[in-house]
């Protein structure tokens, strides 16, 4: 009688971890796959901190489909305009101040 329940529970919890394996999630796309260059050295003033949104924001929504925009500073203070197909994370400077009060 021991082995049969013994048997049983075996046979009852191969299926169980072969379900749990195979329907764990997904991982969402790296980042390589979310960000994608706007084009080349777009200037200071693509990305400039105090206009809201940047054009680099506005840019990439509008021309490229995608959800959000943000610059990056490369070599030589050229600057690049990154894309977002992911994520909508853009806080506007003065929200971030106003989130510490």
């Amino acid at each position: 009688m021991a082995m049969a329940t013994k048997l049983v529970s075996s046979f009852a919890v191969f299926p169980i971890l072969f379900l749990v394996i195979f329907e764990v999630p997904k991982t969402e796309a790296q980042d390589t796959e979310c960000l994608v260059e706007y084009g080349g050295d777009v200037g200071f003033a693509f990305c400039a901190p105090l206009i809201y949104p940047p054009f680099c924001y506005t840019r990439c929504r509008g021309d490229k489909g995608s959800k959000g925009g943000r610059c990056v500073t490369g070599e030589g203070n050229k600057y690049k305009c990154l894309c977002d197909f992911c994520t909508d994370n853009y806080k506007p400077p003065f929200d971030q101040i106003l989130s510490g009060i």
